[in-house]
């Protein structure tokens, strides 16, 4: 069956949210994931943190879909969908485990990247919306991720130094 044109700002809402759904969805998978390849009990311990942030995103982006007497769309998300599958690479490939906590670290670093892009422009179309009760909860999604952020700027400014090669 085909797949039915968006044709306004409120369907590309909705499908934007789903996109996002399946994101959070896929992220929880690779934040546990990520866990098994690390050794870093500091990088353990904030994945382990996030990925309970993450079922509460799970959560939000739920009360989102009720509040606006929607259901979200069945998609696959492809950004996390290529995040996930370069985990998965660094994990077959391995490596020492500082190689591995670095890669697992940065990867991280990308995933939240993309989701505060996306959860700012969910932001910024809910709000133009007047859709107050929706902005909230993406706004406490998208503080999460920022702080999630900063945590692992830090860690891989650490990495970074211990497996940058010599010059």
């Amino acid at each position: 069956m085909a797949q039915q044109k968006m044709t306004t700002p409120q369907e590309l809402f909705v499908h934007e949210l789903s996109d996002m759904m399946s994101a959070e969805r896929i992220i929880a998978k690779m934040l546990a994931d990520g866990q098994k390849l690390v050794d870093n009990p500091e990088i353990k311990q904030g994945l382990q943190k996030h990925e309970k942030e993450t079922q509460q995103h799970i959560q939000n982006l739920e009360a989102v879909f009720e509040e606006l007497g929607q259901k979200p769309e069945k998609i696959e998300c492809h950004a996390a969908k290529g995040l996930q599958e370069e985990l998965q690479e660094l994990g077959k490939e391995g490596g020492s485990p500082e190689v591995l906590n670095a890669g697992v670290v940065g990867g991280a670093a990308k995933t939240e990247h993309y989701e505060i892009a996306t959860y700012t422009g969910l932001v910024k179309k809910a709000k133009a919306m007047s859709q107050t009760k929706v902005a909230g909860l993406l706004e406490k999604n998208l503080k999460q991720e920022q702080d999630m952020l900063k945590q692992i700027e830090t860690i891989e400014d650490k990495l970074v130094k211990q497996v940058a090669p010599a010059s």
